[in-house]
């Protein structure tokens, strides 16, 4: 066994809540569009070449309805799976620098230099170069996904940061002009493009992915420290 191998498991966790939550995102972007309706008013576009007055849709209904709990429950288990693996990461570490066990230590994510020496204690029994290593991997070195991924395991923050918000786009194309023009029926919930995203307006799984995906990049970036040892 590789001393990484309990922060990798928390991964794999975060893999498996990240898998039963694509379908539950899914059936909410489905909810979300069958409330959406198009009105219609007459603009100018330009239709093969030629300036022309057609009807142009504008989405309503609802845009910004609560998700369900459930999504943001494993939301949170996704993002605390990650935190945990790092925290595992610094003590797997902490433990390997001085060939003893090491309590309290955790994997400082701050937003300044002075934040940073202020929380070193959390660091205790790693070598000077590990403890360099980890400060270059804060967000104040460039690193803002690792901030983003404090922000949502806040427990302060988790309830506002971790309401999905589904913003609608309307792709208005030739068929759905044509039919309008003939005075047909128009499906539109084949047309609304409904996307759940974080409050800053991310896709929540491709958000989430990105967490996992840097997750594993630093595991990786720590894991030959380890030997020979």
């Amino acid at each position: 066994m590789h001393q990484l191998d309990g922060a990798y498991e928390r991964v794999n966790g975060a893999h498996e809540n990240l898998d039963a939550l694509k379908p539950l995102i899914a059936s909410f972007a489905q909810v979300v569009a069958n409330g959406v309706s198009l009105d219609y008013h007459m603009g100018d576009t330009i239709v093969q070449g030629r300036q022309r007055r057609v009807p142009i849709g504008r989405a309503s209904g609802i845009i910004n309805q609560p998700a369900p709990l459930r999504i943001s429950r494993l939301i949170g288990y996704v993002v605390h799976d990650l935190r945990a693996a790092l925290d595992y990461l610094v003590y797997e570490l902490a433990c390997f620098d001085t060939k003893s066990v090491v309590d309290n230590t955790q994997f400082v994510i701050v937003d300044s230099e002075e934040d940073f020496r202020g929380q070193k204690r959390h660091f205790r029994g790693l070598k000077g170069e590990h403890i360099a290593a980890f400060e270059r991997l804060q967000p104040y070195n460039g690193h803002q996904l690792l901030g983003t991924l404090r922000d949502l395991s806040n427990p302060e923050k988790h309830e506002h940061l971790t309401v999905v918000k589904s913003p609608v786009v309307v792709r208005i194309d030739d068929h759905v002009t044509k039919a309008k023009l003939a005075g047909e029926q128009v499906d539109v919930n084949s047309y609304a493009l409904v996307t759940i995203t974080f409050s800053d307006g991310t896709p929540v799984i491709e958000r989430l992915e990105k967490l996992i995906d840097m997750t594993v990049q630093i595991l990786e970036r720590f894991k030959p420290e380890f030997q020979g040892g």
